[in-house]
C-alpha cells in the first residue's frame, strides 16, 4: 500500500477531506478469510491518512438458491455420516474414541482422512490421510 506522500495519496487526501473520495473496491475470499483490495489502495492510504472511514464498495459471490440448499444438503449429510462412523469406532474400541463432534466437518483433521473396518486395513494404522471421508459435494 502506498505510504502518505505519496503523489496518488496525496490527491486523494483533499477528496477524502471534501468527502468526495471515490469508493475502495474490495472482495471477499473465503479461503483467506479477509477482503483483498482490487482497486483503491491508494485511496485507502488517504482515507487513513485523513482519520476519516473511507467509502467501501464490497464484491461478493452469489449462490443460487437451489445449489445453496443442495450444498448445505451434503454438508449436514456429510456430517451425520462421520457421527455414524465414529458411534461404530466407539462401538468396537470404547469410550477412547472420541464422539466425533468436536472433530467432524470442514477443514477438521477427520475430513481428509478415511478410516477402514479393523479387519481390512493392511497396515499398521487404522486410517490413510489425504482422501475425502466421503459425502463431500465437489466444488461447482
Amino acid at each position: 500500500m502506498p505510504g502518505p506522500g505519496d503523489s496518488r495519496v496525496k490527491a486523494y487526501r483533499k477528496q477524502a477531506r471534501e468527502g468526495t473520495l471515490p469508493p475502495v473496491l474490495m472482495w471477499w475470499v473465503s479461503g483467506l478469510d479477509c477482503h483483498l483490495i482490487l482497486d483503491g489502495h491508494a485511496r485507502l492510504a488517504a482515507a487513513i491518512a485523513e482519520s476519516v472511514e473511507p467509502p467501501l464498495l464490497r464484491l461478493h459471490r452469489a449462490v443460487a438458491r437451489d445449489d445453496l440448499a443442495v450444498r448445505i444438503d451434503d454438508a449436514v449429510g456429510f456430517y451425520e455420516s462421520e457421527l455414524t462412523r465414529f458411534a461404530g469406532l466407539r462401538t468396537v474400541h470404547g469410550p477412547t474414541v472420541p464422539d466425533g463432534a468436536a472433530t467432524t466437518g470442514p477443514g477438521s483433521p477427520v475430513s481428509s482422512t478415511t478410516c477402514k473396518p479393523l479387519g481390512s486395513r493392511p497396515g499398521p494404522g487404522p486410517c490413510q490421510k489425504g482422501r475425502t471421508g466421503g459425502g463431500a459435494s465437489p466444488a461447482r
